[in-house]
């Protein structure tokens, strides 16, 4: 007899990261099915056909819904359909942001970022939550966090230091940039996305306080990888020709659901180690 699909849903699946996890999981063969979710159900239906279209054999591995995590009756309506309809979640990965606000007031800029970042994240965690301890085997909570959160390298990551000659910046800034050269431009206007990212590490860190025993929760930095968090342009999206391939972080995350990372549950993890928090 066939096994079950484990289910995934993921956040912000149209693009960037949330889309390589999408296509590395269907097409693994480990017997995923992943829900694709985001704020336009039209994006996450073309992101979906277009990895149906490039992969044969993947349309009975996804499926797509609308969720905009910064409105709570959208997260509510989610949880409640996939409930109806699968029961259970196997993996929730918690992927969508925002990063590059280009507004001038920092008072937006904050209260954009954590609003999707952090607050959105964690009632997506917190509705989907009875849906993940359904799961037959032990679930996983994953928080799409970034290195940027990190109060030991995040002034590293914009190229910054209050003091480059101690120690830990070398090591640091080698561990980051390696083999890129730690002096490309900086992000504009980059408080509000560190400040939030910092914010959701804490809520990842506190729901593997309160929940640990029964869920595994990570906070997973992707890397520098092509994105739309610092904006639309193709200069952009490649931080100006250094960013790596996404698909990196699909790995990664499928080597967490695969129980590969496991020793490091509850941490702040990237593809090679963990960062401290």
């Amino acid at each position: 007899m066939s096994q079950s699909p484990r289910v995934v849903l993921i956040t912000g699946a149209n693009s960037g990261v949330g889309l390589a996890a999408t296509k590395v999981l269907a097409t693994a063969a480990d017997n995923f099915h992943v829900i694709m979710t985001g704020r336009s159900l039209e994006k996450v239906l073309a992101a979906k056909n277009e990895i149906e279209s490039s992969n044969p054999g993947t349309a009975a591995h996804l499926s797509a819904i609308q969720l905009d995590v910064t409105d709570s009756s959208s997260v509510e309506a989610a949880a409640q359909y996939v409930s109806q309809r699968w029961g259970h979640l196997d993996a929730l990965i918690n992927n969508a942001a925002v990063g590059n606000i280009q507004s001038p007031d920092i008072r937006v800029r904050l209260q954009t970022c954590l609003e999707t970042n952090v607050t959105g994240a964690a009632d997506v965690a917190d509705k989907f939550r009875p849906l993940l301890l359904r799961s037959s085997s032990k679930p996983y909570s994953i928080f799409v966090s970034s290195g940027a959160g990190s109060a030991s390298t995040s002034l590293c990551l914009c190229g910054r230091s209050s003091n480059e000659s101690d120690p830990q910046f070398s090591r640091t800034s080698a561990r980051l940039f390696a083999p890129n050269p730690p002096n490309f431009p900086s992000p504009p206007n980059p408080t509000a996305y560190h400040a939030s990212k910092a914010a959701l590490n804490m809520v990842a860190l506190f729901e593997h306080a309160d929940h640990g025993k029964k869920i595994k929760v990570f906070a997973m930095s992707p890397g520098f990888v092509v994105s739309n968090l610092r904006g639309t342009t193709q200069e952009l999206r490649s931080g100006w020709g250094l960013a790596g391939d996404p698909m990196t972080a699909g790995e990664t995350l499928l080597a967490i659901l695969r129980g590969e990372r496991d020793a490091d549950v509850g941490r702040l993890i990237h593809k090679d180690g963990v960062y401290d928090w």
